[in-house]
């Protein structure tokens, strides 16, 4: 059943209920049958359980199984250390969850957007009465009252409606009012339908009565709620990433600590001896600095996107806009300025005339073609009609309307146009009428000045002004400016026919011309889209334009299409014939509907395709939400912010451009750094392994492998974390979906390459210590404790000391360090003092020292750390050449 098709009588009948309202007694069965009338919420977050979710997250649940296994490993083995392990590795799950939390505190509040726009009181007539009451009470069968001014708080259709203009802009981003009637218009939906008033919209002029339809979720408000409730984003691929990491992180220390426990046991040393020496394995398996390091670097990304105008609302997302292979963009504000401009004028006296300047400045110069003796005259009409046909405004550089009625203006202004035009009646403009006229006076005589949609004007037309006389707009007249209009909108212009009458008659017009507007592209479009190009990212233009208009704005701009679609061939194609199209082609889709883009969004990603979504509107929220990454408008409604993952503060597509080449250097910056903190793990486990099978001292105790995951990694780390992009960042293809940042190029560049060369730095520093000083090989318990931790610092040192070198050479993961600028990265430099300071309070501080067990090393004996950081920095820079100048090859070839 279709409410607005029916007629009054039947409508009345179907929901049992009569012009004068229902009775109280029906109004209180169905307020029992149907329920309040409300946006049902969903379930309020328990923040408090939303923030212990934190710790039981794959890597979190690493964490704590490490430092549970650090106190059992104490309690077996006292004064070794591992509790201060223990409770550092506990110290760091807790700054890592609170961090996140906070981070996503202020999550989905979509739901709460919609309340807001919903009204509290309203007026309704139950039992021939005017009463006002909650909005929360209105049942189906309710009568409502409409005047200007007041919200509307169900779906219904009209009884009534008395020069009734409604705004549903929250509904279909539609700005200008919206004619309501006594009749459906031959709609298919409800949201088509004429004589139907919608919930959450309100209105703007008239008055009327509705019979409500609808309440709740079953209204086109509460469809779009359901709609945006319901869907669920998939996990990011950092999230997947986290996970992957995690299982195989898990499993590596897990097979540590089972070989060399078999190996400990069957070797003699005991089952407590052995068992313990697995834990302490596999705990040193596990690098505690990873994961506030991932989150920290992810929150400096958004900081330094925010500085370019992208707010990221999520952390993870950062790292998502990486893998983004398409993005799906608004025209107007994103890819233009917003800002028309009046920049031809066709008389259809035959005058072609240019007019300069851009935006709304009121100077400007008018250029005549086939100029005659009436031209000026024609020209002043055209102008006066855009002029007082219009609610905009520009006084003392103050803007104020819809742009393309300010270009309208500007172009009156810079004629010299006086406002002297004496008001009487104004039919406003809207996307049905696609027309707007205003009925005064000029000079004392009346008259109805028109502008609108060429095609909707035409069929109003039957004359128009030529030189000197009115002529009949006959089949050669609307030809020629049938292909003056085509001209224009090839040329993406968007073109508005002028026409006036001498009588309050919007029929029988005549015409006078056509005024062709440009939304100017922004200047930086045609290279950030080259960027993205180049980037293997497409790019596909969704607009309200005409299909020709849309076309040609593409061709401006440097838009790569195979052609252009429409919201009406879109409508009517199935989900997997869109999917099939976008394949391996992409369009333009012309005069689409908002909610049409979540249907777009879901073919490209069934295609595989990682999407990002641009909207403003309440109806953009779906898609948004749908999308990989939901981009919305700063300009755009509180309902689409909330359900977007990334908030574009300036509208402009080179943002979104800028914050998808700060998401591909997150993602390589984060394999920098999980290389560089893997790497390290070597020389913490190799001198423990050693220590086990040979007969040589304790190298390094757990505090000290403590003071390298937390101590000397972590800044350095996070400095790895804040690289600018690398010089060819945007000339890589998208991070796939598939592509792991944690894979053999970061296993073998962290443990088989580095890490050997730092685990052989740390024993060789150790041995090279011991002997030097007359240490004999089998002695395993020194009695000297300053001897002995003398030696271990020198182990420390050993790993810490090529770590410095490690991060210099970290930096780029394909391009040689001198290529870069050492001053680049003030966050590295700090970091590279903070450890040469961490290393000279090793060796110094008394206090430090007695922590981390350490001792001053004198200077002569300091020597022998020098060789393997110069190593790593050679093999390393080596190594990128090499593989660079492969890769170079294989493109070539």
């Amino acid at each position: 059943m279709r409410a607005y098709e029916l007629s009054e009588q039947s409508l009345l009948k179907e929901f049992r209920t009569t012009k004068n309202g229902l009775s109280l007694h029906d109004v209180q069965k169905r307020q029992a049958d149907f329920g309040k009338n409300i946006i049902e919420k969903k379930e309020k977050k328990n923040y408090i359980k939303e923030y212990f979710k934190q710790y039981i997250e794959f890597f979190p649940i690493l964490l704590e199984i490490a430092g549970i296994l650090a106190f059992i490993a104490e309690y077996y083995q006292p004064n070794q250390g591992n509790d201060v392990l223990g409770y550092a590795i506990f110290g760091a799950v807790v700054i890592n969850a609170t961090f996140t939390f906070w981070q996503n505190f202020k999550a989905d509040k979509a739901m709460d957007a919609l309340l807001k726009l919903m009204p509290t009181i309203i007026k309704v007539k139950r039992e021939s009465k005017i009463i006002e009451i909650e909005a929360s009470e209105l049942v189906p069968g309710d009568i409502i009252v409409l005047e200007e001014g007041d919200k509307i708080a169900a779906d219904g259709v009209l009884l009534e409606a008395n020069e009734l203009y409604i705004n549903t802009s929250s509904l279909d981003g539609e700005s200008k009012p919206s004619k309501r009637e006594l009749t459906s218009k031959g709609a298919k939906r409800e949201i088509d339908a004429k004589n139907m008033v919608y919930a959450g919209t309100s209105v703007v002029n008239g008055s009327g009565e509705a019979v409500v339809v609808a309440t709740s979720m079953a209204t086109e408000f509460g469809k779009i709620a359901t709609l945006t409730g319901n869907i669920e984003k998939g996990l990011t691929p950092l999230e997947k990433e986290v996970i992957n990491m995690t299982k195989i992180l898990t499993v590596l220390a897990l097979l540590a600590g089972v070989v060399f426990f078999l190996l400990g046991y069957f070797s003699g040393k005991g089952m407590l001896i052995a068992a313990i020496f697995a834990l302490s394995l596999i705990v040193a398996n596990v690098p505690e600095g990873l994961l506030p390091t991932i989150t920290l670097s992810l929150s400096l990304a958004s900081q330094r996107m925010a500085k370019k105008n992208a707010l990221i609302k999520n952390l993870a997302s950062v790292q998502t806009l990486g893998s983004v292979t398409t993005i799906c963009t608004d025209k107007t504000g994103t890819l233009t300025k917003n800002e028309m401009t009046l920049k031809e004028i066709y008389l259809t006296s035959g005058e072609k005339i240019s007019v300069s300047g851009n935006g709304y400045e009121t100077k400007g110069d008018f250029t005549l073609k086939n100029k005659n003796e009436n031209s000026d005259k024609h020209l002043k009409t055209v102008l006066y009609a855009g002029l007082f046909n219009s609610r905009a405004s520009i006084d003392d550089d103050k803007i104020v309307g819809d742009p393309t009625e300010l270009a309208i203006i500007a172009a009156a202004k810079k004629y010299n146009i006086q406002n002297d035009f004496e008001k009487i009646k104004e039919n406003p403009f809207s996307s049905e009428r696609k027309m707007m006229s205003t009925f005064g006076k000029i000079d004392g005589k009346e008259v109805l000045f028109v502008k609108g949609a060429p095609e909707i004007i035409f069929t109003k037309t039957t004359h128009y002004q030529d030189k000197d006389e009115i002529k009949k707009f006959d089949k050669d007249a609307t030809d020629k400016l049938q292909k003056e209009l085509e001209d224009f909108q090839n040329r993406a212009y968007r073109v508005l026919a002028i026409a006036l009458n001498d009588k309050d008659d919007e029929e029988g017009l005549t015409l006078l011309g056509l005024v062709a507007i440009m939304d100017i592209a922004r200047s930086e479009v045609k290279d950030a889209l080259q960027k993205c190009y180049t980037a293997g990212i497409r790019t596909i233009m969704i607009t309200g334009d005409n299909a020709n208009t849309a076309a040609a704005i593409g061709r401006q701009i440097g838009l790569r299409y195979d052609g252009v679609l429409t919201g009406d061939e879109v409508a009517q194609m199935s989900g997997e014939e869109l999917q099939k199209m976008l394949e391996d082609k992409t369009y333009v889709f012309a005069r689409m509907a908002s909610n049409q883009k979540l249907k777009i969004a879901d073919a490209l990603q069934k295609n595989g395709e990682v999407v990002a979504m641009t909207g403003d509107g309440v109806n953009d929220s779906p898609s948004l939400k749908k999308a990989d990454i939901g981009i919305a408008m700063g300009s755009g409604t509180d309902v689409a912010k909330e359900s977007s993952d990334m908030i574009l503060l300036d509208d402009n597509f080179n943002s979104i451009v800028s914050a998808i080449e700060e998401g591909r250097t997150v993602y390589f910056n984060i394999k920098k750094f999980v290389t560089y903190i893997l790497s390290s793990n070597v020389p913490e486990i190799v001198p423990y392994i050693l220590s086990f099978f040979l007969k040589i001292p304790n190298p390094l105790s757990v505090i000290q492998i403590l003071s390298i995951d937390l101590g000397s990694d972590m800044l350095p780390g996070l400095a790895l974390g804040s690289e600018k992009p690398e010089k060819n960042i945007m000339k890589r293809p998208p991070v796939g979906k598939d592509e792991k940042i944690l894979d053999w190029e970061v296993f073998k560049r962290g443990y088989f390459f580095i890490g050997i060369i730092e685990a052989s730095a740390a024993m060789f520093a150790f041995a090279s210590f011991l002997f030097s000083h007359g240490w004999q090989y089998g002695d395993v318990n020194l009695n000297n404790p300053l001897f002995h931790a003398q030696a271990m610092t020198m182990t420390l040192l050993g790993a810490v000391t090529s770590q410095l070198a490690n991060v210099w050479t970290m930096r780029s993961w394909d391009f040689n360090i001198w290529t870069i600028s050492w001053k680049s990265n003030k966050t590295l430099l700090f970091a590279w003092g903070a450890v040469l300071t961490w290393i000279y309070m090793l060796l110094n501080v008394a206090a430090v020292q007695k922590v981390f067990n350490t001792a001053h090393v004198p200077v002569k004996d300091l020597w022998i750390l020098l060789p393997f950081p110069l190593l790593i920095l050679v093999s390393h820079e080596t190594y990128k050449y090499l593989r660079l100048k492969k890769m170079r090859y294989a493109e070539i070839g």
